[in-house]
């Protein structure tokens, strides 16, 4: 630890006015989250509460998903399903396994790390702040926003006719899932260098509680406990309520959350403690090119979002034969998770094809938030200084964001069709399954589209786009199953790619949705060469 930063006044003081300059360095992005999050939740439990408004009827909705463990996968075992809370946690279970972790981590990496790329933090400790006061005020007004997520949902399945004991708890473990998330991102931040390594290592680690989780709830082991995503399970909000179990993610988000302080205070500001190994003396040709930096500056999120793809789609080919001997014993089973006719093993495919879009929607989204944080940390203007112009910089990035996303559904959708093939004991859906991952593309680049088009106008207003993206994932994987109007429906990209390889596609609807994304990123190219750089 250095001595080149004088020693901070501790008290109540400097942590208070560290608080207030990240509420009003952050606050449109934590408003844009909370609410759409809040919405997205309580529009669910509200559709679902509309839907299932009869004993008879949740009582058949309980017999179709609880045949054969497959869907425990997904969603998780909820106990308690046989209720319109137990139906409202197993619908919103996939979208609260990762909305949930994204936003405890969302709200930490952009105010840690960052902060810190930027040089602003060093500024700021040339004050009355000290070194720790940064983070553990980006873990309170995370913590804040939580809380204030959790209350609103809460309110809302009170409002959808759920016991108010079960709804409070249900908000309390999804805003505890949210806060040891933010925890551990608190801690990477201090790990690694770049707010990029807070995402990437944050996402493997949500993948690989989503994997522990799904399969300690299929094979009914321990494993379950294993996982952030099975505390919230555990406390069973709407069958036998463990309270306790609270205490597991608060202690866990408490001692990451604790360990990021108290290293904040010993590190020198702008270090990481995980350096790797010193670079090369000269960069390759490649990386000089703008091309080849862009591969260097996204290679990072790539692999963590790969490998998040890869371990959900290997997860759910391997669970194949269990799905469709469930679907065999129970034909209900079918119309719950939205798959019917001769063909159950393509409705399987298609399931899993969707959440994988929705996954590849999510990267591109990321990806092209790298770009705004490229420009607030002033390393765009300087290289936009030499002969580099505005548009080659914006068409590198663009392009390698395009073939991440080519990478992620390809190399997944493999995975998929091995896994798929290994459990079924059949080849002959391999080409289907690669197909139908590569007819999501024109969906998936729209939100890639609509992202660039948000950076290029107004791009501190960059949150829309996570907002947008959150409202077309709700309306993809809750809206057929929840009845919603087809207008409504139509407001998702994945809505007019059909249902591959179960459904045929339709050419002309995918050449529609490549139009748009083309049109959206035209916008955005267009007026990034006419703003101001940076922008304020």
């Amino acid at each position: 630890m250095s001595g080149r930063y004088p020693p901070a006044v501790p008290g109540r003081s400097g942590l208070g006015a560290m608080v207030g300059i990240v509420w009003r360095t952050h606050r449109r992005g934590i408003v844009v989250w909370v609410l759409a999050l809040a919405a997205s939740m309580i529009a669910t439990a509200v559709a679902v509460a509309g839907l299932y408004d009869t004993p008879a009827k949740i009582h058949t909705y309980a017999e179709a998903v609880t045949a054969g463990s497959a869907l425990a996968a997904l969603n998780g075992h909820v106990e308690g399903i046989d209720s319109l809370g137990g139906v409202i946690q197993d619908e919103f279970g996939f979208l609260a396994s990762f909305l949930l972790p994204l936003l405890g981590i969302g709200l930490i990496a952009g105010s840690t790390r960052r902060e810190e790329e930027s040089g602003r933090l060093e500024t700021i400790l040339g004050g009355r702040i000290a070194r720790h006061q940064p983070v553990l005020a980006a873990l309170v007004v995370a913590t804040a926003a939580i809380v204030v997520t959790s209350v609103l949902f809460a309110a809302g399945l009170v409002l959808a006719g759920v016991p108010t004991s079960g709804a409070i708890l249900y908000g309390a473990a999804l805003g505890a899932l949210a806060f040891v998330f933010a925890g551990f991102a608190a801690l990477v931040a201090q790990l690694v260098r770049h707010a990029r390594g807070v995402y990437t290592w944050s996402l493997i680690a949500l993948a690989g509680a989503y994997v522990l989780r799904g399969v300690g709830d299929t094979a009914t082991s321990r494993l379950t406990w294993l996982s952030p995503l099975g505390w919230a399970e555990k406390t069973a909000p709407f069958g036998n309520q463990r309270w306790w179990v609270l205490a597991v993610p608060a202690v866990a988000g408490v001692a990451s959350g604790g360990a990021a302080v108290w290293l904040a205070a010993r590190r020198d500001v702008g270090s990481a403690l995980l350096r790797g190994g010193p670079g090369p003396a000269r960069a390759t040709w490649l990386r000089r090119r703008p091309i080849g930096f862009a591969v260097w500056l996204h290679r990072p999120a790539t692999a963590g979002w790969l490998a998040g793809a890869i371990l959900l789609t290997g997860m759910m080919g391997a669970l194949a034969r269990q799905f469709l001997d469930a679907l065999a014993g129970n034909p209900a089973l079918g119309d719950a998770v939205g798959i019917s006719g001769p063909r159950p093993l393509d409705g399987f495919i298609a399931m899993t094809q969707l959440y994988l879009a929705v996954l590849g929607a999510g990267y591109v989204t990321q990806a092209i938030g790298t770009l705004r944080a490229e420009e607030a940390e002033g390393r765009l203007e300087t290289r936009l200084a030499g002969t580099l112009s505005r548009t080659r910089w914006l068409a590198a990035h663009g392009a390698v964001v395009a073939a991440g996303l080519v990478l992620i559904v390809a190399g997944s959708s493999a995975v998929l069709a091995l896994s798929t093939a290994w459990s079924v004991g059949s080849t002959g859906e391999t080409g289907a399954v690669l197909r139908a991952g590569l007819d999501y593309l024109p969906a998936e680049l729209v939100f890639a589209g609509l992202a660039l088009a948000v950076f290029g106008r107004w791009p501190r207003g960059f949150a829309l786009s996570w907002a947008a993206y959150a409202v077309a994932t709700f309306i993809a994987l809750l809206g057929p199953g929840l009845k919603l109007a087809r207008w409504v429906l139509d407001l998702a990209p994945t809505t007019h790619v059909g249902a591959p390889p179960l459904a045929d596609v339709d050419a002309g609807k995918l050449a529609a949705l490549a139009v748009i994304a083309v049109a959206l990123a035209l916008v955005g190219f267009v007026a990034f060469r006419r703003r101001g750089i940076p922008h304020a």
